[in-house]
């Protein structure tokens, strides 16, 4: 499907649909626009099928504001205090055959009497969208989702987006075999998905991300073959939790997959059948495990996270992958991971907080940007983490070769950043770093004089490092010849 999208945007932009190209370090496109001329074309033949309608406070929307259209798409932002009087969705023809509602609201207080209506009026609805616009100013949020929702059958496309009083979505919804979309990315009190979701045999996209109390993925999610996003795939308690995870296994087309909970999960077996592998399609993926007690438990929780890393396997043409809350105290990217990873182009380590030691990322050939943060086990920084022995013996050799941003945050032990010289042979380190940031490394004695020398290096930030801001200081620091070359300079 990628293939195929990429192909039409090709040609559509080969024949001036679209301008304004912005393009990545890859020299990919990134962004663009629709040209200026086929816009006011396409305004022109909608403009008896589209409508915006924005009402402020104190404002009634009023019947006469749709006249005489056949309206198919509609686009209705309502401020605090304007209120939509519920006769609308009933008596307005043009509305009938809406296929586009999207809303944007501070105030959802009025929906709990519209929301019934409109399921049963608007049966030809492609797009419905409930987003609140400001979440810190609205007090009125949608509480609950009625169960005649199920009569949207030609529903595709499904944004709950902010609604955080929202606690459980109805079964009904199961029956919108249409779904291709659904977003619920901050309801922040839902507790669970329908049990039937595996029913939503056309869905591809599931954002749900920031959904804190959502406690598990129902089992029925890998029977959603279509999938390519699954922003926190969460996996649950006890028996529930080792099926979620194999439930990827069938989940071959994920593209973008965030895997929550894997603190608890024991089975490595149950890890290997999830097949990650196996999943060409997916560049982006995050692997977080949970913050646990200290006590008893911790030292068969670091045991066991070391052996469901391992049993994970990496994703072959995987481009970002964040690792969060990993308690072991090795391995925290496996060798067979590093060795695999030849397309990751981003890694962040976060709060892995028992591991001793940096693995071996320099072997990474792709890599672009390295964010390393509270590691507070690390107290050195050396050749290992280069990817280098201090026994190699070879004519050339380069560590970090595309490696444009590195970042150390919150390393609180780390007081040793040294790349030795007892190397045979040639080495180039980071070649093409132009992005040095180092925070909270209070211990922190110095930075290789390679690094901070490095003709490449066009901005370099340190702060709440206060030996490294004594070592930097302007004009009278020991490492200032070194760095007053770098055009953008940031020392707390």
């Amino acid at each position: 499907m990628e293939d195929i999208g990429e192909e039409y945007f090709n040609i559509l932009a080969s024949r001036s649909f679209f301008q304004d190209f912005d393009k990545d370090d890859d020299g990919e496109i990134s962004t663009c626009k629709m040209h200026d001329i086929v816009h006011d074309f396409a305004q022109y033949l909608c403009s008896n099928e589209c409508l915006t309608v924005e009402v402020h406070s104190g404002e009634e929307l009023a019947i006469n504001s749709f006249g005489e259209k056949k309206i198919l798409h509609l686009l209705l932002t309502l401020h605090r205090g304007a209120s939509v009087p519920i006769s609308i969705w009933g008596n307005v023809k043009g509305l009938r055959g809406l296929r586009s509602l999207l809303v944007e609201s501070d105030d959802y207080s009025w929906f709990s009497e519209v929301l019934p209506q409109l399921f049963d009026k608007l049966t030809c609805l492609r797009a419905l969208k409930l987003e609140v616009r400001q979440r810190w100013l609205c007090k009125n949020f949608i509480k609950k989702i009625p169960t005649n929702i199920e009569k949207l059958l030609h529903l595709k496309y499904l944004s709950l987006c902010g609604q955080r009083e929202i606690e459980k979505l109805p079964e009904t919804l199961c029956e919108l075999y249409n779904l291709e979309r659904l977003n619920i990315t901050s309801c922040n009190h839902l507790r669970e998905l329908p049990q039937g979701i595996g029913k939503l045999r056309k869905l591809m996209y599931l954002d749900n991300d920031d959904t804190w109390f959502l406690r598990y993925l129902p089992v029925g999610i890998g029977e959603l073959i279509n999938l390519r996003r699954v922003t926190k795939f969460v996996v649950g308690g006890g028996y529930d939790r080792a099926r979620s995870l194999g439930s990827l296994k069938k989940l071959n087309l994920l593209r973008e997959c965030s895997i929550r909970g894997l603190g608890g999960v024991s089975d490595a077996g149950e890890a290997r059948r999830a097949e990650l592998e196996k999943k060409k399609n997916l560049v982006e993926l995050g692997l977080h495990f949970d913050r646990l007690r200290d006590g008893d438990e911790e030292q068969a929780r670091r045991r066991e996270s070391e052996r469901l890393l391992e049993a994970l396997g990496p994703p072959p043409n995987l481009k970002e992958l964040v690792i969060d809350e990993y308690r072991g105290r090795r391995n925290v990217v496996p060798r067979n991971w590093v060795m695999s990873l030849t397309n990751l182009r981003a890694l962040l380590l976060k709060n892995c907080r028992n591991c001793e030691h940096l693995p071996p990322l320099g072997k990474l050939p792709s890599l672009e940007s390295l964010y390393i943060e509270g590691m507070q086990s690390v107290k050195r920084v050396g050749n290992e983490f280069l990817g280098v022995e201090s026994d190699t013996d070879g004519s050339s050799i380069i560590a970090f070769p595309k490696l444009k941003h590195l970042k150390f945050y919150d390393m609180e032990e780390l007081e040793e950043w040294d790349f030795g010289t007892a190397i045979k042979g040639e080495i180039i380190i980071m070649p093409r770093l132009s992005f040095l940031e180092i925070s909270g490394c209070c211990k922190l004695k110095a930075l290789p004089d390679l690094l901070l020398q490095k003709t490449t290096l066009q901005k370099l930030l340190i702060g709440r490092c206060p030996i490294l801001e004594e070592r930097c200081r302007k004009e009278t620091g020991e490492d200032w010849p070194n760095i007053r070359h770098i055009p953008e300079l940031y020392i707390d």
